[in-house]
């Protein structure tokens, strides 16, 4: 089958042919129908990060698509040709962290594209019958392929544990970040404030439910109240640069919540003693569980988000290690996915 390879720092992925993936027990094989670039990707394929992938990985974590071949015992639940949008490792099944929908934590959990399984920049991929969720024909491949981002920007929301009518402020305009927005609007936040370098995503924030845009040069915390009238509730940090913790310490208002989603993978540093004369709630988040890949698809069924204005561009084989090397630099994209069709 081919595959875009990361091949080594500072190199281009290429379009290669390596052998289709075998399913084991509990697993299944699914033909790729999109996958999404990550920000995560991208860090990880750059030198000098503290998990840096080596060479001959196939990246690709954000995914859905159709499943193909079954595992012993995987046919209890699953069928050729259903169609499925799969948390991106396989867990044991059995665990505490497994049987309670956290498989990401199981002690010999294989992550897949970062570590032990080949991701989904290729036709096919190997997934848990376990990990994965069943997509309604109403939910479409270029939604499928944004349940991943969606469940992430679920988990932190509920991380952050708000009142409705909470005001928020969103760091990064990313994603990760709109995800935040997405949910945010429809679980009942008031004034939710997105700040990023540019503006050139202010209208896509807002017309996924961001009330308003800051671009970050201006000095956010007066911008934010000259707004708002007031300081947020939380601030959700989802770039992931160093810098950025500190930053959101020091606009935070006393005895709020900071959420880190943004996964920077430089050392970095922040003041302790800001966030500390601030009694400040300081709260890292870590992917998603189950239950948020289930909230996640079943509210795309039901029509009740509508994320697809996130998907700027859907590329082949051919383009995508071109399009891959554009996301390093500021540019029009937002979520450029893989159809390996």
């Amino acid at each position: 089958m081919r595959a875009a390879v990361f091949e080594g720092f500072g190199k281009p992925l290429t379009i290669q042919n390596i052998p289709e993936p075998v399913p084991g027990p509990g697993e299944m094989v699914i033909k790729v129908r999109h996958c999404g670039i990550c920000g995560s990707d991208l860090h990880a394929t750059e030198e000098g990060t503290a998990q840096g992938v080596p060479g001959g990985t196939v990246l690709g974590h954000e995914f859905c698509g159709e499943v193909v071949r079954l595992g012993a015992g995987a046919e209890a639940q699953w069928k050729e040709g259903d169609r499925v949008a799969s948390m991106p490792f396989i867990g044991c099944g059995a665990c505490a962290m497994c049987l309670s929908g956290q498989g990401n934590w199981c002690k010999k959990v294989r992550g897949q594209g970062f570590g032990r399984i080949p991701g989904a920049y290729a036709e096919y991929v190997l997934v848990g019958a376990k990990e994965s969720i069943l997509l309604p024909e109403s939910v479409s491949w270029k939604e499928g392929a944004l349940v991943e981002p969606l469940a992430v920007g679920l988990h932190g929301w509920n991380l952050a544990n708000l009142a409705p009518g909470s005001d928020i402020l969103v760091v990064g305009a990313g994603p990760v970040g709109l995800a935040v927005v997405v949910w945010a609007r429809l679980l009942g936040a008031r004034h939710i404030v997105v700040t990023a370098k540019s503006s050139r995503r202010a209208d896509l924030a807002r017309s996924l439910g961001a009330t308003d845009f800051i671009e970050s040069d201006q000095d956010l915390r007066a911008a934010y109240r000259k707004i708002v009238g007031s300081p947020p509730a939380a601030i959700f940090e989802c770039v992931g640069a160093p810098g950025m913790i500190d930053l959101c310490c020091r606009i935070a208002p006393v005895r709020s919540k900071v959420v880190v989603l943004g996964v920077c993978m430089k050392q970095d540093t922040f003041l302790p003693s800001v966030a500390v004369q601030k009694e400040l709630n300081l709260q890292f988040s870590m992917a998603y569980g189950t239950k948020d890949f289930e909230v996640a698809v079943d509210m795309l069924a039901r029509g009740r988000l509508d994320p697809e204005a996130m998907v700027t561009d859907v590329v082949g084989f051919d383009a995508f290690p071109a399009a891959f090397e554009a996301l390093r630099h500021r540019s029009h994209q937002c979520k450029v996915l893989l159809d390996p069709s």
